[in-house]
């Protein structure tokens, strides 16, 4: 049977309507140029970083407050990012301070307050039971404004001020020189994140994954590590554990997956921390430790049948992926 000659114009023109709600959604989504402001600076206790610029996109990282990041893109109310461990995501505009390359060189040259307590609030004034400005976490950055009795006064990367308790934070520089990286040490702060559930993309001491468990006792440490386990295999000294696990000291990292075979490459799906014993902290639904040992009552035969390599990362800092906190590049003066 023939076409009408003019039968095809309803189809053309429910065409020209989507295409039109096409280009309007795409208007709606276009970039829009950064200028001058390529750099910002997480402004909220802990940020969440997407794989894409939408609520719904699958989170990839976080960044803590003060933590400065380079701006690769904008869409939306949302910009695309690189962080210091040089990995690639989208930021909600709400949570960061965008800055051009003056004001993150004023951010990295200032005296920075880092909060050294797991969990804690900044006030409005130097009053633990007053207004508060914000909750704050292990790990946050705040630029130092003075003293006050048992506080310091602070402001934030978007000039907001506040009041830390001294108890709860130290001058970031007195902090760094008062680290011992040690095993023993690593093995410490890791059992002290028991206990803390897993969140598919966490690096915080609010909630983590893996991988951001093992960044996040490594930062406490004054190191920061790459973002995912995969990316951390790649790092550090490796350790034999051909023949059993003799060579492994504590605070080495233990990588889960499955072995290249073939033209299958290898996988890396899990990380852990040895703590010595055969026995090793992770986070997999929770901050717990299980044992490689099959006579122990904690053995976890699924993670100890796909031990694949390990790591170590004391002895490795300064070393391709491995960096001192504030010797990272994103850290430095930028040029």
């Amino acid at each position: 049977m023939k076409t009408h000659p003019f039968s095809f114009f309803p189809a053309l023109l429910l065409l020209l309507l989507l295409s039109c709600n096409r280009n309007e959604n795409k208007a709606a989504y276009s970039e829009f140029d950064l200028e001058d402001k390529v750099y910002a600076i997480a402004n909220v206790s802990v940020a969440d970083l997407r794989m894409g610029p939408d609520y719904d996109a699958e989170m990839g990282t976080q960044l803590l407050l003060g933590m400065p990041m380079q701006v690769l893109q904008g869409e939306r109310s949302w910009y695309r990012v690189k962080t210091p461990e040089n990995y690639v995501a989208w930021v909600q505009k709400g949570t960061i301070t965008r800055v051009n390359k003056e004001r993150m060189n004023e951010w990295i040259r200032s005296r920075k307050v880092i909060v050294t307590d797991d969990y804690g609030f900044a006030y409005e004034t130097p009053d633990e039971y007053g207004q508060r400005t914000s909750d704050i976490v292990f790990g946050n950055l705040l630029k130092w404004e003075g003293d006050n009795g048992r506080f310091y006064s602070v402001s934030y990367p978007d000039g907001r001020k506040g009041y830390v308790l001294k108890s709860q934070s130290h001058f970031f520089d007195d902090w760094k020189n008062s680290i011992q990286l040690t095993g023993e040490s690593i093995v410490r702060q890791a059992l002290l994140l028991k206990g803390i559930p897993y969140t598919w993309g966490g690096t915080s001491v609010k909630a983590l994954d893996c991988s951001g468990f093992s960044k996040t006792v490594y930062l406490k440490h004054g190191v920061v590590l790459r973002r995912d386990a995969s990316q951390q295999a790649q790092t550090g000294i490796p350790v034999d554990i051909s023949e059993g696990y003799d060579l492994l000291l504590p605070g080495d990292l233990l990588f889960f997956g499955k072995k290249a075979e073939g033209e299958c490459k290898e996988s890396v799906r899990h990380v852990g921390i040895y703590m010595g014993n055969k026995e090793f902290v992770h986070e997999a639904g929770f901050v717990h430790v299980n044992s490689l040992d099959p006579a122990a009552p904690h053995y976890d035969e699924g993670n100890t049948v796909e031990l694949i390599r390990a790591a170590r990362i004391i002895g490795a800092v300064g070393t391709e992926g491995i960096w001192l906190l504030d010797e990272n590049p994103m850290y430095q003066i930028q040029k």
